[in-house]
């Protein structure tokens, strides 16, 4: 009910009307004077009238006064002073570090309490250590500082008029060990920590062998893994970049850090989507997101040189050697390194993980340098200057031996085509290349980029190749071991050759030389504080490269009338490229919170490209003499191998114009986008939509095939995404993201064009192609507790593909002959969902448990063939071939194909249990991988197969130095149809170690690989049309002996190493250890030669 207030009526400053609604039984009143007056407009409760006094007669009633606009301006200014004086005025500021390594404490509580204990005030320090607690009165305190593992300090303060604000600097925290008999118990870091959407890991919570770098510490991490060749994915997304605090690393080459920066450097490291340049500097989300690591280094290294020396020498005359120096300061880092070895690794980083360093024998060479620095200037101020980049060399060698045997899925007549090979080859590579980073703010309001690049390599290999083709299961026939070494026999096993159809010796060589530079331009510039801002980028590049290759190639036909064929072939390869690119954006703020988006970009591309293919066999035709009779036969072009004749025309009588071909590209590209933007503290959304019409011109010439045109295409392409982020709390957040977008078929693929300069795979070109269109939607969610040191992960991915280009083959059973032709096949799909759970365990966190589980099915569309030779329904394959693409086409319209459907359903888990206390720690773990495939048109592609490992770990860290660690692991197959591959790997490494010298700057280690020498390098790939069963060689078993020095040089003065008594406690100190790392595969290994 509403009306006056009957005692108020002559009072003139008094509030004349109110409201009298219901309050709730359990109603308490605040004494406050006002209450949330920005939703209820200018509105404040009382119990008695404030100028009259007359009280509320009704408990149960709360009252409701709206006063005039000018008497709630004086008390909301009146209320607005008071809190300023008052709350606002008195703060407490410092910072809290690790009494024992002095690097910063993130997550530490901070309370300020009254000298009764009672509370005023608390808050957690951020990431580097720092806090700020206010009080609104001034007195004599008390601040007390805690964190899990640390002993409880106190620290009085005082607090007055004149001195209202108090810094206490640094607070040091104790380790809280626990004397239990004679073992000593600490309690552990948060193994995992979750902030905002980046997931944050404590180096300390792991233990790594002494001198290890970042790869022995990456594959611990919960939600990382790391493959045979090395790449490295965080839930399910791959890690394109390292970051050093926040700047870049050796951009785009994670190898460096992996295996050369050492773990004693790291403090914490951070996985996150890093935005583009251009989306941090104008807001514009232009959907280009890195997946990135980003190693926080340890405060207590700044202004220091950190240097690492590591020399190894083992059995199977295995070496390794690499050197490691940087020096960290507030405004800058240099970093030096230098690596060898023959270990299968590009750098050295310690004890191997499952699959070994990869397939065949590896020797590296690298070397790099890489800087930041920056003016010291904060963001706010003018001049800000920040300077970066690198330069590296590589060189590598490798000498690899392989072996495969693969099924490919037909329809009719014999259910499959079976292949085995066996290859050698040897190959070596040289590449320089470097990347430079200019930022520059001239006002506070303006930011420029600028990053240019350049790279340079070149690269040889040579390699021999024996392949068979069969139209059934080789291993079938009784007491066939090896059909490959049979069908090479000089006397061929009759079963065998009965299904036979061909045999390929094959010799190839080739060299190539490429060179690149890039640069791109950024420039922002805000035009007030609300938001509006206009943008300005800039690309351009230029590229070339020639490249020379030989082959020879001895064909066999077994089930056929055809004639053997011998390939004697030559190619050359130039090409130049140049690109360059140009992007408009401008931001408007719309209202509260929201902004609009608006950006137009031309891009425009050329691309010369020549193929020009010899016939080198042709100069045995009698055409040209007989001095050119060597060149057509294995036995005598072996020795003219990779050598021409000198004479250039008679170069171009044999060169093969019908596969022979000259294109330019043009690539013109607009693209303007609209979109809305909206922020809050609790939701972030982002919606847009890319408008792209292109134009692409292709100048083609192919003289044998009659073909010199000129090809124009044009397509508008329509690109939607939406990104919507929810905020639960600091540490707890929703992120949904959605695209679509089109992808048009290469320009060369629309060609009415046949490739058949390898007669057992002739290609050719579909004008019909359309283009495909894929959705991709991500879902994530992440938790974190810190008081529980609980976190918690969950993504769900899905991807679907419309018209996908898929390659539909013919195989011709009386040859082994593949035909391929590019077609438009929907279908295809996939998702796939992982969690990860971790926690401590007990009070005081000493046992920490984790999982990691993954769900994935996947949809694979592929065109299985109908084989038939001599008896198509239309005539015999070789009248249908009349050498033309028409022939070709007439071909693939009469034999159909049948559309097959692979559904894969993957499940994995990976679960540990860990055990840590300030000497030893202890792990178990296992892991699964269950894969379950059901085709549609092919029951042989289905499958069952289980992939599981269990083990073990333990390291014992003695107070004289020495350290021991172990790690025990049985791998597992089962399912598979190849009895040979059902088989299970117990697996044993081990090293110990001894520390000596003045802080321990010396280690000696031995370390002991594959101990019973049970690892093998088997690999199994399936896909819908084949599966391929794969064996690599590899030294997997051996010693290595090494010597680690540690230099640490603080502001001019050396200290050996920054290890020494009270290692491996909860720090993780230089001293600490961990088991090495469990191997996670089943192929590969480590070599060298």
């Amino acid at each position: 009910m509403k009306g006056q207030h009957p005692h108020c009526r002559t009072t003139p400053y008094c509030i004349r009307s109110f409201i009298i609604v219901n309050a709730p039984q359990n109603f308490v009143f605040k004494k406050s004077l006002f209450v949330d007056f920005k939703q209820k407009g200018a509105i404040s409760y009382f119990k008695r009238c404030y100028l009259c006094g007359v009280k509320v007669q009704n408990n149960n009633k709360l009252i409701y006064y709206f006063m005039n606009q000018r008497l709630f301006l004086m008390f909301f200014s009146l209320a607005t002073l008071l809190t300023g004086v008052t709350a606002q005025r008195y703060v407490i500021t410092g910072t809290v570090k690790n009494g024992q390594t002095g690097s910063a404490v993130e997550f530490a509580s901070v309370t300020l309490l009254r000298q009764d204990s009672t509370i005023v005030g608390g808050i957690q320090t951020d990431e580097t250590g720092s806090f700020k607690v206010k009080a609104k009165t001034a007195g004599n305190f008390i601040l007390r500082t805690s964190y899990m593992g640390f002993t409880t300090l106190y620290k009085n303060v005082q607090l007055t008029a004149q001195r209202d604000s108090v810094n206490v600097g640094a607070l040091s925290l104790q380790s809280d060990d626990k004397i239990l008999g004679t073992a000593v118990v600490s309690a552990t870091l948060a193994r995992v920590e979750q902030k905002e959407d980046t997931t944050m890991y404590n180096a300390a919570a792991y233990r790594v062998p002494d001198g290890s770098t970042l790869e022995a510490l990456i594959k611990q991490l919960p939600g990382v893994e790391v493959s045979d060749d090395g790449t490295i994915k965080w839930n399910g997304k791959e890690v394109k970049e390292f970051l050093i605090n926040g700047k870049d690393f050796f951009k785009g080459d994670t190898e460096v850090a992996m295996k050369n920066l050492p773990t004693e450097l790291v403090n914490k490291i951070k996985a996150y989507d890093k935005k583009s340049d251009y989306t941090e500097m104008t807001g514009i989300d232009d959907g280009e997101e890195t997946t990135v690591l980003d190693i926080s280094t340890k405060r207590e290294l700044n202004e220091s040189w950190v240097t690492n020396v590591d020399l190894a020498y083992g059995t199977k005359d295995r070496y390794a050697g690499r050197f490691f120096a940087t020096r960290f300061t507030d405004r800058s880092r240099i970093t030096a390194y230098g690596s060898a070895n023959n270990t299968g690794n590009q750098g050295f980083g310690g004890p191997r993980g499952f699959g070994g360093g990869g397939s065949g024998l590896r020797a590296t060479k690298n070397a790099g340098l890489d800087f930041s620095w920056e003016n010291g200037k904060s963001k706010k101020e003018n001049g800000r200057l920040e300077l970066g980049g690198n330069i590296r060399y590589s060189h590598s060698g490798s000498d690899n031996v392989s072996t495969s045997s693969s099924e490919t899925f037909l329809t009719t007549g014999s259910t499959s085509s079976f292949s085995n090979s066996w290859s050698k080859s040897k190959s070596g590579s040289t590449n320089v290349n470097g990347g430079f980073r200019v930022q520059w703010s001239p006002d506070t309001l303006t930011k420029i980029t600028f990053r240019p690049s350049f790279s340079y390599s070149e690269s040889d290999s040579r390699s021999t190749n024996m392949s068979g083709t069969f139209n059934d299961d080789p291993y079938a026939i009784e007491g066939m071991y090896s059909p490959l070494d049979s069908i090479f026999a000089a006397t061929i096993n009759p079963q065998l050759e009965a299904i036979a159809v061909n045999r390929n010796n094959r010799l190839s060589m080739s060299d190539s030389r490429s060179s690149s530079f890039d640069a791109s331009l950024n420039i922002m510039r805000r035009l007030n504080n609300k938001g509006r801002n206009v943008s300005l980028q800039a690309n351009g590049g230029y590229s070339q490269s020639k490249s020379h290759s030989y082959s020879l190639s001895e064909i066999k036909y077994f089930s056929t009338e055809r004639q053997n064929s011998f390939l004697n072939q030559y190619s050359y390869n130039p090409s130049k490229n140049h690109n360059y690119s140009i992007r408009l954006g401008y931001v408007e703020p719309l209202g509260k919170q929201w902004f609009g988006e608006a950006g137009y970009k031309f891009s425009y591309r050329y691309s010369d490209s020549d193929r020009s293919r010899y016939n080198l066999d042709s100069l045995a035709s009698g055409k040209f003499g007989d001095e050119y009779d060597a060149w057509g036969s294995w036995e005598t072009a072996y020795a003219l191998f990779g050598t021409l004749p000198t004479d250039r025309e008679l170069m171009e009588k044999v060169r093969d114009d019908y596969n022979s071909q000259y294109a330019t590209y043009k690539y013109f590209n607009h693209t303007a986008n609209i979109g809305v933007r909206y922020n809050t503290e609790t939701i972030r959304f982002n919606a847009g939509v890319d408008f792209n019409p292109e134009r692409t011109e292709m100048s083609y010439m192919r003289p044998g095939q009659h073909i010199d045109t000129l090809i124009t295409r044009t397509v508008f392409k329509v690109s939607p995404q939406i990104r919507m982020r929810y905020r639960f709390s600091k540490t707890t957040q929703l992120d949904i993201r959605y695209r679509g977008s089109s992808s048009q078929p290469s320009m060369t693929d629309l060609l009415a064009v046949v490739d058949d300069s390898d007669p057992l795979n002739v290609s050719m070109g579909n004008p019909g192609l359309k283009p495909s269109w894929t959705n991709n939607l991500r879902i994530f969610y992440n938790s974190y507790n810190p008081d529980k040191q609980q976190g918690m992960m969950a993504g769900l991915n899905f991807s679907q593909v419309s018209n996908s280009i898929s390659s539909r083959m013919v195989y011709d059973q009386s040859t082994g002959a593949r035909y391929t032709r590019p077609e438009n096949i929907s279908g295809n799909w996939n998702s796939n969902a992982n969690f990860m759970f971790n926690t401590g365990l007990g009070y005081q966190k000493l046992f920490t448990i984790s999982t990691f589980t993954r769900l994935s099915y996947n949809n694979q569309v592929g065109y299985v063939s109908n084989y038939n030779s001599g008896n198509s329904s239309t005539g015999n394959l070789s009248e249908l071939l009349d050498g033309t693409y028409d022939g070709y086409n007439r071909l693939f319209n009469s034999i159909s194909s049948t559309k097959n459907t692979t559904r894969t359903l993957g499940v994995g888990e990976n679960l540990n249990l860990a055990y840590r206390a300030s000497w030893f720690d202890i792990g178990v773990f296992g892991s699964l991988d269950y894969q379950h495939a059901r085709a549609t048109a092919q029951d042989r592609a289905n499958m069952d197969t289980w992939n599981f490992a269990y083990g073990a770990n333990a390291n014992f860290n003695f107070d004289w130095g020495m350290s021991i660690s172990t790690d025990i692991r049985m791998n597992s197959r089962r399912g598979y149809s190849d009895a040979s591959m059902n088989t299970n790997e117990f697996l044993w490494n081990a090293q110990i170690a001894q520390s000596f010298l003045k802080g321990r700057a010396a280690t000696i280690s031995l370390q002991f690989y594959d101990i019973l020498h049970k690892q093998s390098n088997v690999s199994r790939t399936i896909s819908a049309t084949m599966r391929r069963d794969s064996w690599n060689n590899a030294i997997n078993s051996y010693i290595m002996l090494h010597f680690i020095y540690k230099l640490n040089i603080f502001g001019g003065k050396s200290q050996s190493s920054t290890s020494g008594k009270g290692q491996g406690r909860r720090e993780g100190g230089n001293g600490s250890m961990r088991a090495m790392p469990m191997m996670r595969s089943m192929g590969g290994g480590h070599g060298g030669f």
